[in-house]
């Protein structure tokens, strides 16, 4: 059973006109192949994407390790706008990583869909639909991706306290 914004890829993926030229065992090991490269290609995206997490919560460990030292040796700031500008920066990386996160969930999903399709014409489905069958109803990953997308807005919303807390609560 198909749900509503499942699209049915078959079109794109499969080149109908040119399998015709092969034999059977040309045409299955090419596609063994070429399902070999694109979840390969698939897995370094994964990479990329832990380590632009690792990066970004790295810089805000950093940030507000800084930003804690200063405000327990500072007692009062004399001037907003001198804390004004750095929170305006830190706010811009909160949303560039936050964006940065949309962009690889989509990424890793489409890919996902792709080789869900792949795996149709394969002897067996290894990789999406027998382990999403496996995990049955509790997703082990859905934790992790909620929070992905929640740390970015939890670091802002740290900045935006901070900023508060410096400005008119010292």
């Amino acid at each position: 059973m198909k749900k509503e914004n499942d699209t049915d890829l078959s079109d794109e993926l499969w080149n109908i006109n040119d399998t015709e030229s092969f034999n059977n065992e040309t045409y299955h090991v090419l596609l063994v192949e070429q399902y070999k490269l694109y979840v390969e290609m698939t897995d370094r995206i994964s990479a990329r994407r832990n380590l632009a997490n690792t990066y970004f919560l790295t810089m805000h460990a950093i940030v507000l390790s800084v930003l804690g030292i200063t405000l327990s040796h500072q007692q009062a700031v004399h001037r907003v706008g001198f804390l004004l500008f750095p929170l305006l920066g830190l706010l811009v990386l909160c949303y560039g990583w936050w964006r940065l996160v949309q962009y690889f969930r989509r990424v890793t999903s489409a890919r996902n869909k792709v080789i869900i399709e792949l795996e149709k014409r394969m002897p067996s489905s290894p990789s999406m639909q027998a382990e999403r069958k496996a995990m049955g109803k509790d997703n082990p990953y859905k934790p992790l991706k909620s929070m992905e997308v929640a740390l970015p807005i939890i670091f802002a919303l740290i900045y935006i306290f901070s900023f508060i807390y410096a400005t008119h609560l010292t």
